[in-house]
């Protein structure tokens, strides 16, 4: 994994007076300071060596880090100058300890985000840089990203356009020749060099599946200890179950509630307009698409259809036609129509340049095309279903080696509270109506 380098060099006066004598990456969060919590994640990440660009109070940084070791990786340090430079001129100072690419990551953020997943998107990319964004819709700060078809259009954190839907997260990745326009001696801010990059047609995109944390703020102080908190530092301390369990706690509090609301808008919608749900699945999700159809026709009064069901088609069209078609083939054939609506669930949500669930990728873009709504629930980023749906719920992944388990029993908690919702429920399931 590439090295990070930390930008924790700033004097944090939004929230002094706590960092009136302390830097903010040394503030208490739950009994520990924050860059212990920090460099944990970063190193559950896979991360191996990070680089503290240092400033204000910043021996004090060092002081407690040390060489890293307490937290199984590698700390180096690179010191501001007597000018300072700002973000992009600290990244600059510390270009002799990086290498020829690095991930650069703001000092106050916690990013519960597939770190490997960012870096590879970056090596396919081909490009000198890449930002993460997040689907923010100015929930928990002002949205500064034009995302269009997974590409960055704009990026402005001061001239806002109405469009703008998506926040820069707070990580990105470089390589050393992006920054040969920051010169010695002067001072550049990320938010510039970002934006030079898109300019020259050289910056990628990766859009974070979950919302970023915060102690930029005392409201991000208090999101941030409530996340710890019900989340546990200590599994290494667990049993499997309890370890299980907790990671099951996790999820749940970090499920991204605005999505699940526009997931059920998005069904009453094709409701009202008289449309059909058709809901796609393999493995595991097929069997779930199944149990799925089943509730939202009884309880919600949906008109839905699972392709998996026909077994005779499904394995006959993948005789003779192939598997990637499938499910493509079985929705022209039902002649679907932009009043429908096509929800797929997943674990990946399909990637075609990966060649994963390419059956997936190929039905939603049929479905893009007629028109349709597209919705998902899905793990790890999202895939294909994320950057198409109207609607799309992400199941966090908090444990790299139980993605799937997650995301699949996560698929029926969520689309049982779909069906239960006051919005979309017409009929009383069976126990509930007994007295």
């Amino acid at each position: 994994m590439f090295p990070v380098a930390i930008l924790a060099g700033g004097k944090a006066t939004r929230l002094r007076p706590l960092t009136a004598s302390i830097p903010k990456a040394l503030l208490e969060i739950n009994g520990e300071p924050f860059i212990a919590h920090q460099l944990r994640l970063l190193r559950a990440a896979g991360i191996e060596r990070v680089v503290l660009c240092l400033g204000h109070l910043g021996e004090q940084i060092r002081s407690c880090v040390g060489d890293g070791a307490a937290f199984g990786l590698r700390a180096d340090y690179s010191f501001d100058g007597p000018v300072l430079r700002g973000t992009a001129g600290a990244v600059a100072n510390a270009l002799p300890l990086l290498g020829d690419a690095f991930f650069v990551l703001y000092g106050d953020s916690y990013l519960p985000c597939d770190y490997r997943a960012v870096q590879e998107a970056f090596l396919r990319s081909g490009k000198s840089a890449l930002m993460t964004v997040y689907r923010n819709q100015d929930r928990w700060d002002r949205s500064n990203v034009l995302l269009a078809d997974g590409v960055i259009a704009a990026y402005d954190k001061k001239n806002r356009d109405p469009r703008m839907r998506h926040i820069d997260y707070g990580l990105g990745v470089f390589r050393r020749s992006a920054l040969d326009c920051v010169r010695p001696g002067e001072a550049w801010d990320l938010a510039a060099l970002y934006q030079d990059l898109l300019r020259r047609g050289d910056l990628a995109a990766w859009e974070a599946p979950e919302r970023f944390y915060e102690i930029g703020s005392f409201e991000g102080l208090r999101e941030l200890g409530a996340l710890l908190a019900g989340r546990g530092t200590n599994m290494e301390n667990l049993n499997f179950t309890d370890r299980y369990l907790a990671e099951v706690q996790s999820i749940v509090s970090r499920l991204d509630t605005g999505a699940i609301e526009r997931l059920v808008e998005v069904l009453a919608s094709v409701r009202e307009s008289g449309g059909r749900l058709f809901i796609l699945g393999v493995g595991g999700s097929a069997a779930n698409a199944s149990h799925a159809v089943n509730d939202f026709r009884k309880l919600a009064g949906i008109e839905a259809y699972a392709p998996t069901d026909n077994v005779s088609e499904l394995t006959a069209r993948t005789n003779d036609e192939g598997w990637p078609t499938v499910f493509e083939a079985w929705l022209r054939v039902s002649r679907l129509r932009p009043e429908d609506g096509v929800m797929v669930f997943s674990v990946g949500g399909g990637d075609a340049e990966q060649q994963i669930s390419v059956n997936l990728v190929a039905a939603l873009e049929y479905a893009r095309k007629v028109g349709a709504k597209i919705m998902g629930i899905a793990g790890r980023g999202g895939g294909h279903t994320a950057r198409l749906a109207d609607a799309c719920v992400i199941v966090p992944a908090v444990s790299p080696e139980r993605v799937t388990p997650h995301s699949e029993a996560f698929q029926a908690v969520l689309w049982h509270l779909v069906v239960s919702h006051p919005a979309l429920k017409r009929n009383a399931t069976k126990w509930e109506s007994v007295r």
